[in-house]
């Protein structure tokens, strides 16, 4: 089993309701046939070829397939479908066709974006990836907003990008809390980046959800193996022998090769990456560039906000300013998929108010936002954040709540 599961390439969500059959249509019968009858039985056709293409009958598929190119040539989710047959008969210039008539055809289907930015992230496509998918989280109404904030975290971790990975993974978190694949994936990040108490937080919130497999318990046990937590390594290690004998994960546990799992795996990537950070910056002349005070003001001051143009969108701006769409949402207290209005002014920095938030050692929290989310952000113990907050884990949170992080009794008020 591969430790990062691979881009959630979300194909289609259709009802196999029917099974298409041939009949016999008379004149008569055809004129009072509306073109909403032709449109559902392609539908259905398409149905029956993606489930043909899960049993890997890819000659059936492509059949009903085209059998729905026939009755409804103008059916966005027919491209969704078709590009998702080509990509299993490895033609690249068809899937790449494919989706392009789906986003033609239908512009604000977000799972077409999510589709192909996904699959131009397996062809290596980094930069076209990374903007398809922020292009899907912006469509109104998309409500599988994690699921690509998760393949952006997938598709940067490609390129071994850790930071960009923790970035759009805490993203995806903060839209579903409970995602069991971000939660973890990041459990594995922390432990890969040595952040072992913020790896074993997690791994317990999935342990009690009962979001257990093989690898989340071999997980749990490395992680408890280096803070020497005895009693969680020997029930990690108990429940892993007992539950999955049979799994790679159990082998290498009894045969105590720890060393060739995934998560060292990625351990080790992480080490080379910062290894060669720390070569390049070696390398590179130092120069010191002085400027006047007065040109520095201009410049920042220049780059402080941005007038929205006609027919711009969030995801543009935020790449022609080198900045992430999450944090423009953030600094300019958008929703996800809300609209731009030409004319609009954009903050390009983090407000001064927020800052503030940080020095005072509050946390203003957010729509959707959840204790342990706070925890992971801010290396806190939950423990120390209930007893902080006069909370338990069960306290529901409010927008615009503040919570502590760090005891009130120490809390600099002059802040």
């Amino acid at each position: 089993m591969q430790l990062w599961p691979w881009l959630t390439c979300v194909v289609l969500c259709i009802p196999l309701t029917a099974c298409v059959t041939e009949t016999t249509v008379t004149a008569a019968d055809r004129q009072h046939q509306p073109n909403r009858n032709m449109t559902e039985a392609a539908r259905t056709r398409v149905a029956l070829g993606i489930n043909y293409l899960q049993v890997g009958d890819k000659s059936q598929a492509k059949y009903n397939l085209d059998k729905a190119l026939q009755m409804a040539p103008q059916l966005a989710e027919l491209h969704n479908a078709l590009a998702y047959y080509y990509q299993q008969v490895q033609d690249h210039d068809a899937v790449v066709e494919s989706y392009r008539q789906a986003m033609a055809l239908e512009p604000d289907n977000a799972d077409s974006y999510n589709n192909f930015g996904a699959y131009l992230c397996q062809q290596g496509q980094y930069q076209q990836a990374e903007q398809l998918l922020l292009e899907a989280i912006e469509r109104p109404g998309y409500f599988r907003v994690a699921d690509s904030y998760e393949n952006l975290a997938l598709c940067a971790l490609e390129q071994n990008d850790f930071s960009k990975t923790r970035h759009y993974l805490n993203l995806s978190l903060t839209h579903n809390a409970t995602r069991p694949s971000a939660q973890f994936n990041s459990a594995a990040l922390y432990y890969a980046t040595k952040q072992l108490e913020l790896a074993a937080q997690t791994l317990e919130l999935m342990q009690r959800a009962s979001q257990l497999s093989a690898p989340v318990l071999l997980l749990s046990y490395q992680v408890a193996q280096e803070l020497q937590h005895w009693p969680a390594m020997q029930e990690a290690e108990q429940q892993l022998l007992s539950l999955y004998p049979q799994s790679r994960e159990a082998l290498l546990l009894s045969q105590q090769q720890l060393t060739k799992s995934e998560f060292s795996a990625l351990r080790q990537r992480y080490l080379a990456s910062t290894e060669a950070d720390a070569t390049d910056s070696a390398t590179q002349p130092r120069i010191k560039i002085v400027r006047k005070k007065a040109a520095v003001e201009a410049s920042k001051k220049a780059a402080r906000q941005h007038q929205v143009k006609a027919n711009e969108s969030l995801a543009g701006i935020a790449q022609q300013y080198g900045v992430t769409m999450s944090d423009l949402i953030s600094w300019n207290a958008l929703r996800p998929g809300e609209s731009l209005q030409e004319g609009q002014w954009l903050n390009l920095n983090e407000p001064a108010s927020t800052k503030q938030n940080t020095l005072a050692q509050r946390h203003l929290v957010t729509p959707g936002e959840t204790l342990s989310q706070i925890s992971l952000r801010y290396n806190i113990k939950l423990a120390h954040l209930l007893q902080w907050n006069n909370l338990t884990e069960q306290s529901p949170l409010r927008a615009g709540q503040f919570i502590y992080l760090k005891d009130p009794a120490y809390l600099d008020y002059d802040n």
